[in-house]
């Protein structure tokens, strides 16, 4: 099969859907291409990321044209603008669509200028278009602010109608997580969607013994414990819970490693009431973040995050705030939900820790629940049956 990816931003060296999914139908054979621009995502702090994981890059611009990568092909084009953060229109979409020649385009993000494009020659050349979806809701609907009702008007306004014309050519759509089922059968009406939930590096999150020793003896911890928060920093996530959790345990021999950058006014915020049992660790790349989760005995997170399914796959139990959308992330009995407060985050972190032997059958729970579910190589073999189908359809 003959496998086209769309996708307005491509960084493998932060993973991702994009490049897990082409890596691995290249692997199982398929000839796999990613089309994209030449830029990877804007994140506030891009720069500051890759220096933490010592990228050969120093900015977001990557080179133009065609590139050899893990068995696939990447082909990025000139950026013709970028407005209001991450509406972004590139050049070379159509061109390489014709020259590849593609049996299916999986076009990545339903208002994207990409998936626009594909769609629009989707007659011309005569693959199937399948396009997925990550949202659950505009940022309006979460959290009403005055800021996040300016972007809800314009996401109505300015995204929503590329994504109606977008959908007219779609041949199947598929959403990552049961929130997302939920958006698009309320905001577009759209009733048949397929379920399709990110999957993990299963290969480079499993936990490591020799990396949680070196870790813990770098970190000076020794036997004590240590818990683990990661991902962007971000208010909504209230990491300032954790941090007062700790110091309400009383325990001497207990740590905090947060892992991440993100809002810095934030982070400092956090610094200002943290004391020397929670230690600030930056961006850190997938071998280093492997090698975090495997040091640690608990993970603590407040906001859904694909870092929860890593540290899953590295045998790390959960400790989780009780939100909607990480109900389904401890169904393999891999951790427990809390109410997002210190005095609820310290019992349960006592809880869980009183109990070396359940902690560690709820870590191995939840690497199995990853390889049963959560891998990226269940995720390539699903979103192709669901190529198969489209073409079988077609027929």
């Amino acid at each position: 099969m003959r496998i086209a990816h769309v996708v307005s931003y491509f960084q493998p060296e932060f993973g991702y859907e994009e490049y897990y999914s082409a890596r691995e139908q290249a692997a199982m054979g398929h000839e796999v291409h990613v089309i994209t621009s030449d830029r990877i995502f804007p994140f506030k702090d891009a720069s500051r990321m890759l220096a933490d994981i010592g990228s050969p890059y120093k900015d977001r611009k990557r080179p133009l044209g065609a590139q050899e990568m893990e068995g696939f092909t990447v082909h990025r084009g000139k950026t013709r603008f970028e407005v209001l953060f991450d509406l972004i229109s590139y050049e070379g979409v159509v061109e390489a669509l014709r020259e590849i020649r593609p049996d299916v385009v999986h076009a990545h993000g339903l208002w994207q200028w990409g998936t626009r494009k594909a769609a629009s020659v989707k007659d011309e050349l005569g693959f199937k278009l399948v396009i997925d979806e990550h949202a659950y809701s505009t940022t309006y609907d979460q959290t009403k602010t005055f800021r996040n009702w300016l972007l809800d008007k314009e996401y109505r306004l300015l995204r929503a109608p590329h994504a109606r014309r977008s959908l007219k050519k779609a041949d199947r759509l598929v959403a990552i997580c049961q929130e997302t089922v939920v958006f698009l059968r309320d905001f577009y009406g759209i009733k048949g969607c397929e379920l399709i939930e990110l999957g993990i590096d299963h290969r480079k999150f499993m936990r490591d013994e020799a990396s949680r020793e070196r870790v813990r003896k770098e970190l000076g911890v020794g036997d004590g414990h240590l818990l683990i928060t990661a991902g962007r920093v971000e208010r909504e996530k209230r990491l300032e819970h954790f941090i007062e959790a700790v110091k309400l345990t009383g325990l001497k021999d207990i740590h905090l490693l947060v892992v991440g950058r993100g809002d810095q006014a934030y982070l400092e915020r956090l610094k200002a009431i943290s004391d020397e049992r929670t230690i600030f660790m930056g961006f850190k790349d997938q071998r280093a973040l492997s090698a975090l989760y495997s040091a640690s005995d608990l993970g603590l997170w407040g906001k859904a995050s694909i870092t929860i399914r890593e540290a899953m796959g590295c045998s790390l139990p959960l400790l989780l705030y009780d939100v909607p959308n990480m109900k389904d992330l401890i169904k393999w009995d891999n951790g427990i939900f809390v109410e997002p407060s210190p005095v609820a985050v310290k019992e349960g972190i006592m809880r869980m820790l009183s109990d070396p032997k359940a902690l560690r059958k709820m870590g191995d729970n939840g690497r199995k629940g990853v390889m049963e579910e959560l891998s990226v190589a269940v995720e390539a073999a699903k979103l192709l049956d669901l190529y198969k189908a489209c073409l079988k359809a077609a027929k």
